[in-house]
């Protein structure tokens, strides 16, 4: 007797039964002791393949999944900090981490093992220093020999000419486009928990495959490989079996789903799917049992025989002709036929015909294959509307709150994923704290909700930005374009008026019969006497002369004498050119000269100025000049040599 019917067959002391329970416990057998109950799976490991099949073979169920998990995913929205932080943010997440894509396929693992074990791999520079010269290179631009025992780096120093072993450097990398999402496979994850506390201690038992090709010292895996873990798998380089790393503790997310607390598995959460084992255990056999009506009664078979003369006078070909014969003259028939399909062909006899199967319609089980598929989905919690892509606008409020309600792990999950994800960003690239979350599926899809917030815009009771922003609007960006289109269609029209201008001028003075001295001199003035004036156009153009009428001032040089107008333009960019020089020695000297203390924005510019362009042999000068005697120093010496090298702490 199993497990399962022997925990149903038992009854605990102190349980009192009623007498009818007790006189049929031994007439009728268990109705739940079942063939489906046999293939329970017992242990973890087996519970997530079992998940992970069904999830594959069951394509209603993986696109009814897929479809829940991508209806929540609305807009991630961040608040708090300035708008360029936010700005920065978001930039971040949707076009470097690609966070959306990310969540769906976070998404689907929820929904096929009930478990998500998530890290952000943040990118990093290795670097092989030369003990004898100090050189350092970059782990991909040398060529290296990795010792496995010991972890050690040996080479040809290209600089020294002679085998070396290096000494390592890992270094933070600034590339944010490097950063990624990491989704670990549930199967190879060990958990170990406490039982009062919950506390849980995450492990990875490595690929190994991967770990082979890290033995064996190939620069693809090494490179980028974090150097703990290839300290883990030096460790258990003497030991059976696959290496286990362990994750720091907020190195890992763990997203679950909610688990019963009788259920002996601390840590872990049940699939979704796996409570309804018995109902996906039924579909299986209806679908093999329909897979082997489609193999054998599809197609008829069909039978050619000779057939007797009905009647007094009837005869039977069989008793005047030989059977083999018949066979012979039938298949040449066939052969002729599927030839030439417009083949007449002559016999001598009566030929009866016959197909046997072909019963395959009225055999399908495929009306109780679609209403268990339909009994599971929704068991799992799957609208029907929803998996069928029927879903309407107008569906009843209360279904949809309902719905929503029911995944709400989901959107928590999401929600703290996305927050966490923030807080390692913000910590690892020192930006600012802000909070991120995913906006609600009402708010995004009411329309009602969204004439109300727009309305209350219009009456300021709330920001424009909040109004806008479930239509897919950023109201801030919007308006910095709206102010962009107004001054350019203010600087087209100007255009046109100094045009226009400019085309007046140009004919009145043809019209005063030389009244007046067009720009350019006398038609006999030297190539000296026209510099000489394009110096002083120039000069009055530059000082006396108004930007917003200088323009048009060109325009009519440029028209009447083209070579007085280049002379003038070029005049104009070495006057700025000299004024801008004189400008700079100007305060240059008034900074020498002054006898107050400068600014204290003027010294942190200067001094960050001068921290960038330090290199190692500076920092050591800096050092022994310091000597750490003064209150803070050797902190501040350390905070400048850390953040220029970049070093992983």
């Amino acid at each position: 007797m199993s497990d399962v019917q022997s925990s149903f067959n038992s009854y605990p002391g102190g349980w009192e039964s009623s007498g009818i329970t007790r006189s049929g416990a031994h007439k009728f057998p268990n109705p739940f002791c079942d063939i489906a109950s046999e293939y329970v799976p017992r242990d973890i490991r087996t519970v997530l393949e079992m998940a992970e099949y069904i999830y594959l073979t069951i394509g209603t169920y993986r696109s009814a999944s897929r479809r829940v998990v991508r209806y929540f995913l609305t807009e991630f929205v961040l608040e708090g900090e300035s708008e360029d932080e936010r700005t920065k943010y978001n930039d971040f997440l949707t076009k470097d981490l690609k966070i959306m894509t990310n969540f769906a396929q976070v998404g689907d693992d929820y929904m096929t093992y009930g478990n998500v074990f998530i890290s952000l791999y943040f990118p990093f520079d290795r670097f092989l220093i030369c003990p004898e010269c100090h050189t350092e290179y970059h782990v991909k631009t040398i060529k290296y020999r990795f010792q496995f025992r010991d972890g050690s780096f040996h080479g040809n120093c290209p600089k020294c000419k002679i085998d070396v072993q290096y000494k390592r450097e890992d270094r933070r990398s600034p590339d944010k486009s490097r950063v990624k999402l990491v989704r670990w496979n549930p199967k190879l994850m060990r958990l170990r928990t406490h039982l009062v506390s919950r506390a849980v201690e995450y492990y990875i038992e490595l690929d190994p495959l991967f770990v082979k090709r890290c033995r064996d010292g190939i620069p693809f895996f090494l490179d980028d490989t974090p150097w703990s873990m290839l300290e883990a798998m030096i460790q258990n380089r003497n030991n059976p079996g696959n290496p286990l790393y362990k994750f720091k503790n907020d190195a890992i997310f763990h997203l679950r789903e909610t688990t019963l607390a009788g259920i002996p598995m601390v840590g872990w959460a049940i699939p979704p799917v796996m409570p309804n084992f018995k109902l996906a255990y039924y579909i299986q056999i209806l679908r093999r049992y329909d897979e082997a009506i489609a193999l054998d009664f599809i197609v008829p078979f069909r039978i050619l025989f000779p057939s007797a003369t009905p009647g007094p006078g009837g005869n039977d070909p069989l008793q005047t002709m030989n059977m083999s014969n018949f066979i012979g003259h039938m298949q040449n028939m066939v052969e002729q036929k599927r030839k030439n399909i417009t083949d007449i062909q002559v016999a001598p006899f009566s030929i009866g015909y016959e197909m046997i199967g072909g019963e395959a319609k009225t055999l399908s089980p495929k009306d109780n294959i679609a209403q268990a598929t339909d009994e599971l989905l929704n068991a799992i919690g799957f609208p029907a509307e929803l998996y069928r892509g029927s879903l309407s606008i107008q569906a009843f409020p209360v279904a949809l709150r309902l719905f929503e309600k029911t995944w709400g792990t989901l959107v928590e999950g999401y929600n703290e994923l996305g927050q966490w994800i923030i807080n390692r960003v913000s910590k690892h690239f020192m930006w600012g704290e802000i909070k991120g979350s995913l906006r609600s599926v009402t708010l995004a899809d009411d329309l009602e909700r969204k004439a109300l917030a727009l309305q209350a815009a219009a009456g300021m009771d709330i920001s424009k930005q909040t109004a806008y922003r479930p239509l897919g609007i950023d109201y801030t960006e919007e308006q910095k374009r709206v102010i962009e289109e107004q001054l350019m269609i203010k600087k087209l029209q100007e255009e046109a008026m100094e045009q226009d201008q400019a085309t007046q001028a140009g004919g009145g003075g043809q019209g005063q019969g030389g009244g007046s001295t067009p720009p350019g001199g006398d038609p006999g003035a030297t190539p000296g006497d026209v510099y000489e004036q394009g110096k002083q156009l120039a000069q009055q153009l530059l000082i006396n002369t108004p930007a917003e009428a200088r323009r048009g001032e060109l325009i009519k040089i440029k028209q009447s004498n083209p070579t007085l107008h280049a002379i003038v333009i070029e005049e104009m960019n070495n006057m700025r050119t000299q004024m801008a020089s004189q400008g700079q020695q100007m305060i240059m000297q008034q900074m020498k000269t002054a006898s107050s203390v400068p600014s204290t924005f003027l010294i942190g510019a200067i001094v960050a100025d001068e921290i960038f362009s330090f290199n190692r042999h500076d920092l050591r000068k800096l050092a022994m000049a310091v000597k750490f005697d003064y209150p803070g120093s050797k902190r501040a010496f350390h905070f400048v040599y850390n953040n220029i090298r970049g070093f992983i702490q």
